[in-house]
């Protein structure tokens, strides 16, 4: 719902995985633009994944950035993918990115990584961009974007939660409710 109130031309996502979340944007994103004039920007550790972080990060593993570009250019939007760790890449590549219509955080899971990752993103936000933080655990603060969200400066920034998330009982992390938050400047 959110993308087709927004109708973003350029959604930047930090946490590729396996394209699929970046597919049903690109494809919400397409029945307001020509596929040509919209513009993917995926950040993801994709074969770079090492045993070490994917417990650090509390993450998935990864498919290898040629499997994510095959699908995601399949809709004929401009993909760029980019690999690496983002503490390290997103220094280096947000300065020549243009400003995002939609971010979308759902990277690395721990606070240092999340920490960055907004701090990163919200250099590319104009007045009517949104950032949506997944893996929002409102009972935790061991991982995820809690801490981060929740140190968001509120005279600054709306920040929503958007109540739509999950609730797991067994994870490797035990107990786990997620939700989604909603960040804009204010204006």
């Amino acid at each position: 719902w959110l993308i087709i109130r927004m109708k973003p031309r350029k959604i930047m996502e930090i946490g590729t995985w396996t394209g699929d979340r970046a597919l049903t944007m690109l494809k919400l994103a397409r029945r307001y633009h020509r596929a040509k004039d919209i513009d993917y920007y995926g950040f993801d550790l994709f074969g770079q994944m090492t045993k070490e972080m994917f417990v650090e990060e509390k993450s998935k593993w990864p498919p290898t950035q040629q499997e994510a570009y095959q699908k995601l250019s399949a809709t004929g939007a401009n993909i760029h993918l980019f690999q690496g760790d983002t503490m390290e890449i997103l220094p280096e590549m947000v300065p020549g990115l243009p400003k995002m219509d939609l971010i979308f955080i759902d990277g690395g899971h721990s606070l240092k990584t999340v920490a960055n990752d907004w701090h990163w993103a919200s250099q590319l936000m104009h007045d009517q961009t949104v950032v949506i933080f997944d893996d929002y655990w409102p009972d935790r603060t061991d991982g995820g974007a809690k801490v981060t969200v929740d140190a968001i400066d509120r005279n600054v920034y709306e920040v929503r939660n958007l109540f739509i998330g999950d609730h797991f009982k067994k994870t490797a992390f035990g107990e786990l409710t997620i939700r989604l938050i909603a960040v804009r400047l204010k204006i």
